[in-house]
């Protein structure tokens, strides 16, 4: 079980997004997100991190980033693919209920053309189709200086992100580490980042707190505030809302918590017709080498 602040912590290292790890958590000292971040490491929560590589800064060009997403028994056709995706970013792996709509496995990866992944999974034999996420156009690759290079590869063999254990492994000082994260990584303040900062997380391992994908019916829409108070939750836009049915996505503190919004919703009559659970996100930063 977690408590609040690391179950805040998994968050941001979901969304990535942060410049450097002492903004993981927000208002308190790094000493204790390196703590946190440990405790979660032990227990299996979370994996080695990352510096996953943005590609399209790195090489420069037009590129897209793509989701890639497979439903129920589609199993063989994703491991083909895995095999032959060259810039993957992360795959992200759901338990699906009562419902084809949620995918059970949705890979990002980058590709200069939607056509060259329709070849791959038309050759795995999958009907699905790439959607485009976002488009980029980088004149000019992002060029990074031996150190800055080092850096990365340091994070990548070590499975560290926190700058005092980095300036050790490279006999640096911490603030140097901590400037050059600043510049390197992908942030808010920073849209010309190389690299994103990512963990693999085994979202099954925790007891005391689940992240849900609902179906509801589309009149359930005007009532979200009141069916889902008390809870985080947003509106999803995937998949799109029909005639039959609407997004939603929420946390949840465990099984109890979500049959108690299950059976409010049934008694505002809006039961739930289908949901999905995270299971895993796993960081796979294939095709490029700092």
């Amino acid at each position: 079980s977690l408590d609040k602040q690391s179950i805040a912590l998994l968050r941001n290292v979901s969304r990535g997004g942060w410049s450097v790890p002492a903004d993981l958590l927000a208002g308190t000292i790094p000493e204790e997100t390196s703590a946190r971040l440990h405790g979660l490491a032990d227990s299996g929560i979370i994996e080695r991190f990352h510096a996953v590589p943005i590609i399209p800064a790195l090489v420069a060009g037009t590129w897209g980033r793509y989701a890639i997403r497979f439903h129920r028994n589609e199993a063989a056709p994703v491991q083909n693919v895995l095999q032959a995706l060259t810039f993957l970013e992360e795959s992200i792996h759901n338990a699906v209920f009562s419902t084809k709509r949620f995918p059970e496995t949705t890979l990002f990866v980058f590709s200069k053309t939607q056509e060259e992944l329709d070849l791959i999974l038309r050759e795995a034999e999958v009907e699905t189709r790439p959607m485009l996420i976002r488009s980029y156009n980088f004149p000019f690759p992002i060029n990074l200086s031996d150190e800055e290079s080092l850096l990365l590869r340091t994070i990548n063999q070590t499975g560290e992100i926190i700058p005092s254990i980095l300036a050790d492994h490279m006999n640096k000082g911490k603030e140097w580490i901590q400037a050059k994260l600043e510049r390197l990584v992908l942030h808010n303040n920073n849209p010309q980042g190389v690299a994103v900062l990512r963990a693999s997380i085994n979202w099954y391992r925790i007891n005391n707190f689940m992240h849900a994908h609902i179906l509801l019916p589309p009149g359930a829409k005007e009532h979200f505030a009141s069916l889902l108070k008390g809870f985080v939750w947003n509106q999803l836009g995937w998949p799109p809302e029909t005639a039959e049915s609407v997004a939603v996505e929420a946390d949840f503190t465990g099984w109890g918590d979500f049959a108690a919004f299950k059976v409010r919703s049934e008694r505002a009559g809006f039961p739930v017709l289908g949901f999905a659970l995270f299971v895993q996100e796993r960081v796979w930063g294939r095709g490029y080498k700092f």
